[in-house]
């Protein structure tokens, strides 16, 4: 059974702020809040409930919610990804939706690209027609691009104090290979990583998000552009809840520092991140809710 610290009584239209919901796997907490964003929902016929989980789950927590139901739909419940978040709001807001580039056509582009700067690389031109290696370096880029990285700053950490020879040059590499991919795909095309950074731009004039109820579930932590989003949804939303998967004991503290090796630390970063954003943006903070062991 949970903890009875209750958060989220406040629906009708009241701001409540961050809930974090707490417990590990199968402890019931994403039933829990499924069946609390339907009771709100169902009260509130009007109101706005956004469900967002990683796209892969996105339609496991549908199923999930239309089998928890009493009238077995999503009804006026959005389950979303981030991503599909945005295109919800850029649809709203009339903004032109650019080609998104997918991993296909990042490959493909990639490999035009580096083939046209091979004589610029130094240790990556040698490994060019290795089976996987364009893929690998999509996967870097997908990397930069979620945590807000330049071709700038590639620059300067290959030109830093003890970087080894070997890691400077493939920094550059990456650099060149990076400024390419950025100058032939502007205006032209939008990474999935990018599509956050225009909702964050636009979210404030979304009168789909404002005064809505959002429940973030299934993720271990976020990027540094979801979390600059999470801190703009805290002050747009009327209610943020957030599921948090870690083995809850009693006296367990979520906030207290730990190390990479601790069992927990995802959690424990993502919860302090989380709840310093709101404090940093005026939100009050409930008391976690907390599910101490598994449903009989």
């Amino acid at each position: 059974m949970p903890d009875r610290r209750k958060c989220g009584q406040g629906a009708g239209g009241h701001r409540m702020g961050l809930c974090m919901v707490m417990g590990g796997s199968g402890a019931g907490k994403t039933e829990y809040i499924y069946r609390k964003i339907i009771e709100l929902s169902m009260k509130e016929p009007d109101g706005r409930f956004f469900v967002v989980t990683p796209e892969q789950a996105t339609m496991q927590a549908q199923k999930e919610i239309v089998r928890l139901h009493p009238n077995h739909g999503t009804m006026n419940i959005d389950v979303v990804s981030f991503e599909r978040l945005a295109y919800r709001i850029f649809s709203e807001l009339s903004i032109p939706q650019p080609e998104v580039l997918d991993d296909t056509g990042k490959n493909m582009i990639l490999r035009k690209l580096a083939g046209e700067k091979k004589d610029e690389l130094t240790m990556f031109s040698s490994h060019l027609n290795r089976p996987g290696f364009i893929g690998e370096i999509k996967s870097m880029l997908s990397e930069l691009y979620q945590y807000g990285a330049t071709p700038e700053d590639l620059k300067i950490q290959s030109a830093g104090d003890g970087v080894g020879q070997i890691l400077s040059a493939k920094l550059s590499d990456m650099e060149v290979i990076f400024e390419a991919f950025r100058e032939f795909t502007k205006e032209k095309y939008i990474t999935l990583e990018e599509l956050l950074d225009v909702l964050c731009q636009v979210a404030e004039r979304s009168e789909l998000l404002k005064d809505s109820v959002m429940v973030l579930d299934g993720y271990t932590g976020f990027t540094p552009i979801q979390y600059r989003l999470i801190g703009i949804l805290l002050k747009i939303c009327r209610d943020l809840f957030v599921t948090v998967s870690a083995t809850m004991e009693p006296g367990l503290d979520l906030s207290a520092e730990s190390d990479e090796t601790d069992l927990f630390d995802m959690s424990r970063k993502m919860t302090g991140k989380l709840k310093k954003l709101a404090e940093e943006n005026g939100i009050k903070i409930y008391r976690d809710l907390i599910f101490y062991k598994r449903p009989l």
